[in-house]
């Protein structure tokens, strides 16, 4: 480690070219997530064709009950596609914070051990990025004051990309959406630059991020007491335990993805003190953007585990440690962050990613700390058991099949049949049951149609009159076990 000169810009491009390296090799390592999977069966009304993910009857599949979807037009692409377009959005991002910033934050970046888990999976975490980068760039004018009206308007459009990515609203929720952000941020500018002395908080970074913050604490609880949706609504249903997951996703969120992740805990506490000797209007929206969304994430992060262990009826807290990577949505914040501590340091002395200033030795630290985990994402991967097992399924066209195993994630782990059996061209249909439902009866009533059986490893007894036609070993990463191929005997 002595050998190393944080100092030296030569290291930095070596890491970077590394950063860029392994995104490029998870590309092939890496089978496709279980939300991608599921995204790419969407269907053209945007409902899924075997049934929702969250099915009214719990433990069981229903196939007449797709539910309603919005998705990226960019899961319409093959595997190849999807991960091809995601691996060149983060190369042109690089490119963009290399020539803002710097070589030592196109590293950072690169090197993020939550993008190449993602990018490798073909989630939107990138494209959140580019959104918000956008959103945060426009609403404060970073490069240019003129137009700000237009700017807002522009701003606002991006900003709302976020939840249509996320399938929280659709096409006119984002206009209408994207109406009332710019006349929000419109009056927000009108009112501190003619509101004189009773406005002159609006131009401290520090009170600012406060005020944000209350205000999207408020709004969150109070979208959670007018159920706006199922996820939300679980905070005022399970107070207790959304209290508890609330605890850990301020962890979770700020502290693993965000001041570990990102590498930004070096320059925290620099930040914090420089907002208190300024006042600039620019900075101050740029904190109470970060201020906003990190608040809005921790809020969501927490409703999503609470509502997520409700009905798979999963252990608590155990699912936290499941769905502990929800946290890497922070990783949209890196370009905003980055650009608000050069910002800042238009005003103050602060070390900034490439301009660390005594921070250079951590800030390189802290990231060859992250290496062994941002290779491991990337050399390893993650790998599917389910697409072995569809290669051993015999179906014909118009056929079905029954997949059994846990609650947890049961229906996401479904669709991940649905590509490599060419379902939609073969008009195959896939249920699924929980190993506490009554699957075994079903198979002999409800499901008595059904040729093919596909159990989990959390499944150890065969029904009687089937046949085990094939098995398989599932990685360790995914749990282990074996895997079975039933038909009827």
């Amino acid at each position: 480690m002595e050998r190393l000169n944080f100092e030296d810009d030569r290291l930095w491009i070596r890491l970077l070219m590394l950063g860029i390296l392994l995104n490029l090799i998870v590309c092939f390592t890496s089978d496709l997530g279980l939300d991608t999977q599921v995204k790419m069966a969407v269907n053209e009304d945007g409902a899924l064709p075997w049934g929702d993910l969250r099915p009214e009857t719990a433990g069981e599949s229903d196939p007449n009950d797709g539910g309603q979807r919005v998705v990226l037009p960019l899961y319409n692409l093959s595997e190849v596609g999807i991960k091809a377009m995601a691996f060149l959005t983060f190369a042109g991002m690089i490119a963009c914070l290399y020539r803002w910033g710097g070589v030592r934050s196109a590293a950072v970046l690169s090197l993020s051990p939550a993008f190449i888990f993602s990018i490798g999976r073909g989630y939107e975490e990138v494209y959140l990025a580019v959104f918000c980068a956008a959103a945060f760039m426009l609403f404060t004018g970073v490069f240019s004051e003129k137009n700000r009206m237009l700017q807002s308007f522009g701003g606002a459009l991006a900003f709302m990309m976020m939840p249509y990515a996320k399938g929280f609203t659709d096409g006119t929720g984002i206009l209408i959406g994207a109406a009332v952000l710019t006349v929000v941020v419109t009056l927000w500018n009108e009112i501190e630059q003619r509101g004189g002395e009773k406005t002159k908080w609006m131009e401290k970074p520090n009170t600012v991020g406060i005020v944000v913050f209350v205000s999207v604490s408020l709004c969150m609880i109070i979208l959670g007491m007018l159920e706006y949706s199922s996820t939300l609504s679980i905070m005022i249903e399970s107070p207790v335990r959304y209290g508890t997951a609330l605890v850990f996703s301020i962890l979770d969120v700020v502290v693993i993805f965000t001041l570990i992740g990102m590498v930004s805990w070096p320059f925290v506490g620099s930040m914090l003190e420089g907002f208190k000797s300024i006042t600039d209007s620019k900075t101050a929206q740029m904190t109470g953007f970060i201020s906003g969304i990190l608040t809005a994430l921790v809020f969501y992060v927490a409703a999503l585990w609470t509502y997520e262990a409700s009905i798979w009826n999963a252990d608590w807290p155990g699912i936290m440690w499941t769905m502990g990577n929800n946290g890497r949505y922070a990783t949209m914040l890196f370009i905003p962050l980055g650009l608000l501590l050069q910002q800042l340091r238009l005003h103050v002395e602060v070390p900034t990613y490439d301009a660390p200033l005594s921070k250079a030795k951590v800030m390189g630290m802290t990231l060859l700390l992250l290496l062994p985990l941002s290779m491991l994402a990337s050399i390893h991967g993650q790998t599917m058991w389910t697409d072995e097992a569809a290669s051993e399924m015999k179906l014909e066209k118009g056929e079905e099949f029954l997949f059994v195993s846990e609650d947890t994630l049961g229906m996401h782990w479904l669709y991940t049949f649905y590509a490599p059996l060419d379902a939609e061209e073969k008009e195959i249909t896939g249920h699924w049951r929980s190993i506490d439902s009554t699957w075994e009866l079903d198979l002999d009533s409800s499901l008595s149609q059904v040729t093919t059986l596909v159990v989990s490893p959390d499944v150890t007894l065969a029904p009687k009159g089937w046949i085990v036609e094939s098995s398989g070993e599932v990685n360790l990463l995914n749990g282990g076990g074996e895997w079975r191929v039933l038909t009827r005997s």
